[in-house]
């Protein structure tokens, strides 16, 4: 779950590099990315650098997509969509020099608190000081966390080589596909018996039953268990939600596995690091430029529409888009087959997730804790979730079509590193929250301020100070992050993470390698392989597709020639 540090939206506009006038013929290019969030820059800036004349288009008046910094308030700056940093792949972070372009991070240890009656759950980077926490609570539950982290980095560096290459293609008689499966199968066969079995439940099971199987306390397994269902529509007993955990687990700082940061200036620096990045490579970038048509003829893309009528050309496009906006509508079902249509038709992606934005004129004051643990709590991730059976009841509310009555909640104060976030002396503070229904009619007048009262309650439990800190605050539920951000039914992953839409299901196995049936298409967004999160990793991999069927395409054309 990301426009500088500093720098208002407004101020965050390219200019138009085709030279074009609104309306008129627009410019012909190599290729042209629909999307200016962090996808589909990563998927320009590679072509760019592998010298292609790349367009990047972006309906908002600012970049970012759903990883955006943006000053909602006049001098205060907020991520207002997804919050801190841990997923975004080293090697597009490497290749495209986003450090000399301006990423930086922060790293947090420790990263996140569990609230209890009885005083924090807090979870360092160090495991001897993670056990010693939950020693307050349970000693067997200490013990059993080395267990338990050690089967998920198990799983982790299994799955982690994965996500920045094309997923397998089972049923494919091609030389090269079936030389993949075979080196997925390798690393299977490679492992005991033991850690396959393990890694099987990992992938299928769900993160109650998991949890409920290695500890006992419920404060840990309800802390541990939010994580299971970050972003998904799922609840905690639901088949899959495992491997939620896992995903979550997939990602470094720094080269330290499993770590988390703030991203210094927000998480849109992320997106402007890897815009800066596509720019110096010769990247145009467009915004206020909204994509309304894929233009095709004869099987094969030419370009797109844009709102205003400008049309740039191009025989190569990437959508970063949701997959069903990409393929049902931009692109116009009619080309592409039956199977294609029936597969996005049903690929879910309900989201349930509430993010809840903040102005503070004070930093939250925990009450009744050492000076220690007020200091990490301002930096960590606060969570509010008691019991496996507290999440499941908050998941159920939103079944039933109404927001959670008791929400779980995680709250993250990212002016306690970068103080650059505002103008002034006051604090940003934001809470990622589940869980609310997709519908706009599932949201009454005044539902969203009771849903974030309830929010803010549960930490100004331990906070008494919040409450009347809040001085701006801003309730983003899922029909909201739809309207705003293009997540189909608010989900933030573009489409639900589970087995049956992950690797090669993911959005489609058509469609799970990139390119799609309609020639010089690809999607390059977190509806592809490995899916959500700010990692950057469906760009790249998208961008490497593109690439490699360019190169094969010009060498058949000059065995063509030869040939003739």
């Amino acid at each position: 779950m990301e426009i500088t540090g500093s720098t208002p939206a407004s101020a965050s506009t390219s200019s138009n590099g085709s030279g074009a006038a609104p309306g008129s013929g627009g410019g012909s290019w190599d290729a042209i990315v629909v999307g200016g969030g962090h996808n589909g820059l990563t998927a320009g800036a590679y072509l760019a650098r592998a010298g292609l004349r790349t367009l990047i288009l972006e309906r908002r008046p600012i970049l970012g997509g759903a990883c955006v910094t943006e000053e909602v308030w006049p001098g205060a700056r907020v991520s207002r969509c997804s919050y801190v940093v841990s997923m975004l792949q080293p090697k597009v972070v490497a290749d495209l020099e986003l450090k000399r372009f301006g990423y930086e991070a922060y790293p947090l240890d420790p990263a996140y608190a569990a609230m209890t009656p009885d005083g924090p759950i807090i979870f360092h980077d160090d495991l001897a000081k993670t056990q010693q926490s939950i020693a307050r609570f349970s000693r067997k539950d200490a013990e059993a966390y080395g267990r338990f982290e050690e089967l998920l980095f198990m799983a982790a560096d299994f799955v982690r080589p994965m996500m920045i290459r094309t997923p397998p293609a089972p049923g494919s008689r091609a030389p090269a596909d079936i030389a993949g499966i075979l080196k997925e199968a390798g690393r299977i066969a490679g492992m005991s018996q033991r850690n396959v079995q393990q890694l099987v439940r990992i992938f299928t099971m769900s993160v109650g039953d998991w949890l409920d199987s290695m500890f006992e306390n419920d404060y840990l397994k309800g802390s541990l268990a939010s994580t299971g269902v970050v972003g998904v529509w799922a609840g905690p007993y639901s088949p899959g939600t495992a491997y939620n955990l896992l995903h979550h687990a997939l990602g470094e700082l720094d080269g330290q596995a499993g770590s988390w940061g703030q991203v210094i200036g927000g998480m849109g620096a992320i997106s402007e690091a890897i815009a800066a990045s596509a720019r110096a490579a010769g990247a145009v970038i467009e915004t206020d430029s909204e994509v309304v048509g894929i233009d095709s003829a004869g099987g094969r893309v030419t370009g797109v529409t844009l709102a205003d009528g400008t049309v740039h050309r191009a025989p190569i496009v990437a959508s970063g888009a949701h997959p069903k906006t990409t393929i049902l509508d931009l692109a116009g079902a009619d080309n592409f087959p039956d199977d294609v249509r029936e597969d996005m038709a049903a690929y879910r992606t309900r989201g349930a997730s509430v993010k809840i934005n903040m102005v503070l004129s004070e930093p939250p004051v925990y009450e009744g804790l050492s000076e220690e643990e007020s200091k990490h709590l301002l930096t960590a991730g606060v969570n509010w979730c008691p019991s496996l059976d507290y999440l499941e009841r908050a998941w159920q509310d939103a079944v039933r079509g109404v927001p959670s009555e008791h929400p779980y909640v995680e709250m993250e104060v990212p002016s306690s590193v970068d103080p650059s976030l505002t103008d002034d002396d006051r604090w940003i503070a934001t809470m990622f929250t589940q869980y609310g229904p997709t519908r706009h009619e599932q949201w009454p007048e005044g539902a969203r301020e009771r849903y974030a009262d309830e929010c803010i309650a549960s930490i100004g439990a331990y906070a008494p100070n919040l409450p009347g800190a809040i001085v701006e605050r801003e309730v983003l539920a899922p029909p909201d992050l739809e309207d705003i951000f293009g997540l189909v039914d608010g989900s933030i992953f573009q489409g639900e993470q589970d087995i049956a839409q992950m690797a090669f299901m993911r959005p489609a196995p058509t469609l799970s390698r990139y390119e799609t049936p309609l020639r010089g298409l690809y999607l390059c967004g977190a509806g592809t392989h490995p899916g959500g999160g700010v990692m950057a990793a469906s760009g790249h991999n998208a961008a490497q597709r593109i690439l490699k069927d360019r190169r094969g395409g010009a060498l058949r054309r000059r065995l063509r020639r030869a040939g003739a």
